[in-house]
């Protein structure tokens, strides 16, 4: 067979594009940094019974870092606080059938953490109370620009 002389066009142009920088790839530290500015998602006050779990929606308009705070009134009660991509109702939650994206347990008390960038969209944050007394929770919900520092 006769060598040809079009197999090394045919191979440069893939090799070159192989090593070329993609453009259109997104940054693996996230979103390029701007000014920082953060918003409240959710900010409220809810009562929740002894031994039960209630869901709390909140939606974004904007990618960030969602950070949350859950706090209670009684230390005797055992609390946990879940974060899930929604919808996660709770018997999906229940079958292990949503995103979950923070998962916490008291103690401590209260519950604090931050989430890696998050596209706009709905969430689902669904709160445990443990306790065999019924309690109030305090929930703050942040989001946070590209420009504020990491958590």
């Amino acid at each position: 067979m006769a060598r040809s002389w079009l197999r090394p066009l045919v191979l440069a142009p893939l090799w070159a594009v192989a090593l070329g920088p993609v453009s259109g790839c997104s940054n693996p530290a996230g979103p390029a940094p701007g000014a920082c500015t953060r918003e409240t998602v959710l900010n409220t006050l809810t009562p929740i019974p002894a031994s039960t779990h209630i869901v709390q929606s909140l939606t974004t308009n904007k990618t960030g870092r969602l950070s949350v705070t859950v706090d209670w009134k009684l230390d005797v009660n055992v609390m946990s606080a879940v974060l899930a991509q929604g919808p996660c109702t709770l018997d999906q939650f229940s079958a292990n059938e949503c995103n979950v994206i923070v998962d916490l347990f008291s103690p401590p008390k209260p519950l604090e953490d931050s989430t890696t960038w998050l596209r706009p969209g709905g969430y689902d944050l669904i709160l445990g109370n443990f306790g065999l007394v019924p309690d109030t929770v305090a929930i703050n919900v942040t989001l946070s620009s590209a420009g504020c520092p990491t958590p």
